[in-house]
């Protein structure tokens, strides 16, 4: 499945061992020696970097795993990936072709819409049914009562979608961290790929 040009790794990987997530963001100490020190941020917004396990069962699944890693050639070629978590939430059932919605208050204009386009596209989805329905956040505004936030989607949604069942996670825009990705094979006809990727805030379409 592809969405804006991009591949989308629609996988809700294996989540084995610690978690863990860093950030990497340009930023310039300010020191008088004399004072308060200040760092002075130099990107928009910080590139994450995000270890996880790929496991693949069966040949089919296996073969689909080579295929897309051999498509990123490397870390030359982005893709999108879901955060598969429950990172926006709906304040009201939205029905098909509706194009305006409410979320929950999140400072969702304040703190993501921001300048890039890196927390512009989400995915919808329930985890009954784990399809994903995949958009644009092309506005948002906060009416200031500190309950919800309105959002635009485009194109309008494809579906009902019942605020209580449905799942609104980022879609980030990602690339391989290293050229060399390795796959192991714990048992027979089952394949696990050990995973680096980095998000690109910065390269994400607005």
């Amino acid at each position: 499945m592809s969405y804006l040009g991009s591949d989308i790794l629609e996988l809700n990987y294996n989540r084995v061992g610690p978690f863990e997530e860093r950030f990497r963001r340009k930023l310039a100490m300010l020191d008088s020696h004399t004072g308060m020190r200040v760092g002075d941020v130099q990107a928009p917004a910080p590139a994450p970097i995000r270890p996880f396990i790929w496991t693949a069962f069966g040949r089919a699944e296996i073969a689909a795993m080579r295929t897309f890693l051999d498509a990123r050639k490397g870390s030359a070629v982005p893709f999108w990936l879901p955060s598969f978590q429950w990172d926006l939430s709906l304040a009201e059932d939205v029905v098909a072709t509706q194009a305006i919605i409410k979320i929950h208050w999140v400072r969702y204009v304040q703190q993501m819409w921001g300048t890039t386009g890196a927390r512009r596209h989400v995915g919808i989805w329930t985890v009954r049914y784990p399809a994903m329905d995949f958009y644009r956040i092309s506005d948002a505004v906060d009416p200031g009562d500190y309950e919800t936030e309105i959002l635009t989607l485009d194109p309008p949604a494809a579906r009902d979608y019942p605020a209580e069942q449905r799942v609104l996670s980022f879609l980030k825009f990602c690339r391989l961290e290293s050229d060399q990705i390795q796959i192991s094979y714990p048992r027979v006809n089952v394949a696990e790929a050990r995973i680096t990727v980095r998000e690109l805030p910065l390269e994400a379409p607005i």
